[in-house]
């Protein structure tokens, strides 16, 4: 309990972010738990316990992906997660359009985007996790960016086109 309460928030985040969907994430994150805790003689080193449960919540992600076949879309509880502060109403469509984005992308691409955006991981520390080549880390976090920007900017633009059919309807009644 002592190695796991400083990383909780990183692994749970972790998990919604590979899953795109909260209870998936809900259950990804038990199963890493379980996971970890039948294997914790396995840990060498205590200071990469978060990369340990990152590697396990990655792998077993993987083989649920392999034995479903399917993703699921992001639940109305993700977008719902924020609380409810008058800044939070004012931002809460921005971080809904974000989630949306996010969880559009390709596995590769969120899985590095949240490893180093959201855990804070270095591009050593993603190289090593997912066993890449730096360049490969890089190309995938500049795909995933210029993917979001674009995702983002579509929806942003749909947005004022709503808003602008939304006035026009109204100056006709």
């Amino acid at each position: 309990m002592l190695l796991y309460k400083p990383v909780q928030r990183q692994l749970s985040a972790y998990c919604r972010a590979l899953t795109a969907d909260e209870d998936a994430a809900f259950d990804l994150l038990q199963d890493t738990l379980l996971t970890a805790f039948e294997k914790f003689d396995e840990l060498r080193k205590t200071e990469s316990f978060i990369y340990y449960l990152c590697s396990i919540a990655r792998n077993r992600h993987l083989k649920q992906k392999r034995r479903w076949k399917f993703w699921s879309s992001q639940s109305e509880t993700e977008k719902q997660s924020v609380a409810i502060t008058p800044d939070a109403i004012e931002i809460q469509p921005d971080i809904a359009l974000l989630h949306n984005a996010i969880a559009k992308l390709n596995t590769d691409q969120r899985e590095v985007l949240t490893m180093f955006h959201i855990l804070g991981f270095s591009l050593l520390e993603i190289q090593q996790q997912l066993n890449l080549s730096e360049a490969a880390v890089k190309n995938r976090l500049q795909r995933a960016r210029y993917r979001l920007r674009q995702l983002l900017s579509d929806s942003e633009s749909n947005a004022l086109q709503n808003q602008s059919s939304n006035l026009s309807k109204t100056e006709l009644i």
